[in-house]
C-alpha cells in the first residue's frame, strides 16, 4: 500500500506540498522603543500582530521538528509536537490533524488515526489527504469496506490520483474482487503508475 506519511517542512512564508494548504505569515515587524511615542490603540494592535507573528513562527518550529521525528520513526514524540503546533496554528488545522494521524496509524493506533482523520475532515470535507489517510488506517484494521469508500473519496476529489486507484485495487484484491482491482490497476497504469502495470501482468488477463 502506498502511504502519504509526510508533507513538506514549511519555511517562513513557503508553501507546503500540492494539495495541501498555504502557510501564510505576517511579515509586519514591531521595530525598537520608537514604539513609545505611539498611541495606546496603535501599541495594542502591534502587540497583537506581533503575538500572531511569534505564533506563527513557534508553530513552524514545533510542525518541522515534529516532521523531523516522523522521518526518524519517532512518533510518540512527534505527536507531542503536532500536539503544540495545533495549539498554535488557527490555518494548519486539517494538515497538523493529518499528519498526527499518520503517527498515530504508524504506532498501531488505528482508532486515534481515523478520529484524527475525522478532525480533519470536519474542518474541510474535501480535504482528499485526510480520505486517503484514513482509507490507509481503515485498511491496516481491517475494516476494508470503509477503506474502499474512504479511496473512491479521493478518487472523487481528484480523478487523477494514481496512488488512490493503486490502493483501492489492492483492497479489492483482498476482498477477492479481482475484476475490480484489475479496473483500478489500469486506471493507475493509464495514469503513469508502474507498480499497477507489474499488478496488472501478475494477477489481470490483458488479451
Amino acid at each position: 500500500m502506498k502511504l502519504l506519511n509526510s508533507a513538506i517542512a514549511l519555511g517562513i512564508g513557503a508553501a507546503t506540498a500540492a494539495g495541501l494548504s498555504l502557510l501564510k505569515i505576517n511579515k509586519d515587524l514591531v521595530i525598537g522603543s520608537t514604539a513609545i511615542v505611539i498611541g495606546a490603540g496603535m501599541m495594542i494592535a502591534l502587540k497583537e500582530k506581533n503575538d500572531l507573528n511569534t505564533k506563527a513562527i513557534d508553530y513552524e518550529y514545533f510542525f518541522n521538528r515534529a516532521q523531523d521525528k516522523f522521518e526518524l520513526a519517532d512518533y510518540e514524540e512527534a505527536i507531542l509536537d503536532y500536539n503544540k503546533a495545533l495549539e498554535l496554528s488557527p490555518t494548519e488545522i486539517c494538515l497538523v490533524y493529518s499528519m498526527r494521524g499518520n503517527a498515530k496509524r504508524n504506532l498501531g493506533d488505528f482508532d486515534g488515526a481515523i478520529s484524527d482523520q475525522n478532525k480533519a475532515l470536519n474542518f474541510d470535507p474535501l480535504y482528499a489527504d485526510a480520505y486517503f489517510n484514513r482509507s490507509s488506517a481503515k485498511f491496516q484494521k481491517g475494516d476494508f469496506d470503509g477503506a474502499i469508500e474512504d479511496y473512491s473519496q479521493v478518487i472523487t476529489i481528484n480523478p487523477k490520483d494514481s496512488d488512490a486507484f493503486f490502493n483501492r485495487a489492492n483492497v479489492k484484491q483482498e476482498v477477492g474482487d479481482i475484476q475490480g482491482a484489475c479496473e483500478d490497476w489500469r486506471k493507475a497504469a493509464d495514469l503513469g503508475d508502474e507498480e499497477a502495470t507489474d499488478s496488472l501482468k501478475r494477477f489481470c488477463n490483458n488479451d
